[in-house]
Formats: structure tokens, C-alpha cells, sequence
């Protein structure tokens, strides 16, 4: 990091802190006055339109996107609200991406926003139809080797890492060490979620940066059937650590003709807020992997509805 990105970093962190001690007095006054540091920070890399409209988003607390923001405040650990702020919001999203575009024009070619990384092919799950099974559980990127990976992404400007597997939790030290040394990346790890425990919760808190995607198909039935049973209630559980811990997680469903409608429903996602979800990413059903089913497959139909019912 360099010292100007350091300076205007710690900047950034001090407003950040500043409105964090009064934002339950007076949370649209402290917000806009993030708004305005922003600018002031990037305002010649985004057009000033992109900071009038958040200007005029915090202006209606009564807008959803602002309930669900005030909700996060209110249930969210302070420290992972600053480090999501800074992270995502200042590193990954202003800083990072006005460097990512001076790199695609210095080089002349795509230059990620994000990056995604399989720590390993290991899990400790075996679910029907998953495409990990099929290449094997011995695969494995060293600590050194992700290091070295996110080190020169950040010299592109690259500051949110996603990581995938296999089960990214059979390597959750590893994913916490880098993290931790990688304090100004976001970092989210698709999990089954059933190697989430007290322990982990407390590092996720400490280190601050780093978010979970859990996966899940259903209800307990359904979502047991391919998964293996007892991981339903593995996931509630963990889902309950989360939330008393105020950490960031959501869901990463995988939908098939089966379930489509299932986790679609309202009953489904409103278990999921209650939960503590803040997210859902929806990946249709691919035939790869274990006694995989073309049966699964959305059809057409069902592919269409999934588009206008997620929006």
C-alpha cells in the first residue's frame, strides 16, 4: 500500500469511526457526511451524479434499500460494519476499481474486479450432482501460493477475493491468516456451513472482513435429500451463530426443477432474514459430479420465471 493510499485509507477510517459513534443519533446526517468524504476522496474518478443519487437515497429512510441498511446497523457488529464500509465499499469499490480501470487501459485488457480461488477440492460433504467430487480432494493451494495471488491482485487494484471448492472451510485457519494479513480486502467463502462453529465466529469478528455464502436448497427435506441428512439443521445452527455474532453471511442457492419454487417462495426467503441472511446468489442446477440427474435441470419455463421472480 502506498503511503498516499495509506493516508487517504486511515482518512476514510476516521470518518468512518466518527459517524459510527453518533449514527443511532442521527444516522442521515452521518451518512451523507460518508457520502461527502467519498467524494471528496474520489469524486474525479465517478461522475457526481453517483453521489447525488446516494445523497438523495439516505434523504428517504423509508426507501427498502435504507430499511435494510438500518437493519444491518442494528444487528451487525460495529467492527464489521467499519471493515465492510472501508473494505468493499472504499477499497474494493473507489479506490480499487478507479486503479483496475487505469490498469485495463495501461494493458489493454480485462482486469477483474474480483477474483475466485479454490483453496482446496476437499469437503467434507458429499452432495449428488456437486462437480468438486469429480476432481478429487487432494487438490490444494498453499497459504503462499494465495498470498502470492492476492498480492499482485492488489497491485491491479483487485481488493475482494471469493473463495470456492470444494469446501473452503476444511481450510478456514488459512482463510482467517489471510484475512488477517490482508486486512484492506473483502473476502467471502462459499460454504456448506456445517464447520461453522464458536471459534470461527469469534475470528470472523476479529478479523472483520471476511463473509460467508452458505449453501442451501430448501427446507430440511429437500435439502438433506442431496446433501445428506442432519446438514439442514447444521446450517440453522450456524446461521444462529452468525447472526448472535453480528457477522455478514447470506445463502448460495443451488435451484432445479425440483426446488425452484421452494426457495423462491416467501415463506423460504423470510426465514432466511429472520436468520440473519443479507444476501441470496442463485446458481442454476448443473449436471456434473455424483450420480448427477439431467432431471434437475431447470426448464426453459422455470428459467424464465427465475429471472423475472429474482428481480
Amino acid at each position: 500500500m502506498g503511503i498516499k493510499h495509506a493516508i487517504t485509507r486511515k482518512t476514510f477510517e476516521v470518518t468512518i469511526d466518527g459517524a459510527m459513534k453518533y449514527i443511532n443519533k442521527d444516522r442521515e446526517t452521518n451518512l451523507l457526511k460518508l457520502v461527502d468524504m467519498a467524494q471528496k476522496i474520489m469524486g474525479g474518478s465517478y461522475p457526481d451524479y453517483v453521489f447525488d443519487n446516494a445523497r438523495e437515497l439516505f434523504s428517504h429512510p423509508e426507501e427498502k434499500w435504507m430499511q435494510f441498511m438500518y437493519k444491518s446497523l442494528d444487528e451487525l457488529d460495529p467492527n464489521i460494519v467499519k471493515m465492510h464500509v472501508l473494505n468493499l465499499g472504499y477499497e474494493a469499490g473507489l479506490a480499487g476499481m478507479k486503479r483496475v480501470k487505469e490498469m485495463r487501459e495501461k494493458y489493454q485488457c480485462n482486469v477483474p474486479w474480483a477474483i475466485l480461488m479454490d483453496p482446496t477440492s476437499a469437503c467434507n460433504l458429499h452432495c449428488t450432482g456437486c462437480w468438486a467430487a469429480e476432481y478429487g480432494n487432494r487438490l490444494n493451494l498453499t497459504f503462499d501460493e494465495m498470498d502470492n495471488l492476492i498480492c499482485q491482485g492488489k497491485e491491479m487494484g483487485i481488493y475482494f477475493y471469493m473463495f470456492t471448492g470444494g469446501e473452503p472451510l476444511v481450510r478456514k485457519a488459512d482463510l482467517i491468516r489471510l484475512a488477517e494479513k490482508h486486512y484492506d480486502c473483502a473476502f467471502l467463502s462459499f460454504t456448506n456451513g456445517t464447520l461453522v462453529d464458536e471459534t470461527f465466529c469469534a475470528d470472523l469478528k476479529r478479523v472483520g472482513n471476511l463473509y460467508l455464502a452458505i449453501s442451501l436448497e430448501g427446507f430440511a427435506e429437500v435439502n438433506d435429500l442431496r446433501r445428506g441428512e442432519g446438514v439442514y439443521g447444521k446450517v440453522m445452527h450456524a446461521m444462529d451463530l452468525l447472526k448472535q455474532n453480528g457477522l455478514v453471511f447470506g445463502t448460495s442457492i443451488c435451484y432445479t426443477s425440483k426446488n425452484i419454487e421452494t426457495v423462491t417462495s416467501d415463506e423460504f426467503v423470510d426465514l432466511m432474514i429472520e436468520k440473519g441472511c443479507r444476501y441470496a446468489l442463485y446458481f442454476h442446477y448443473m449436471p456434473v459430479g455424483n450420480d448427477a440427474s439431467v432431471d434437475l435441470l431447470p426448464a426453459p419455463e422455470q428459467r424464465i420465471y427465475m429471472r423475472s421472480r429474482v428481480r
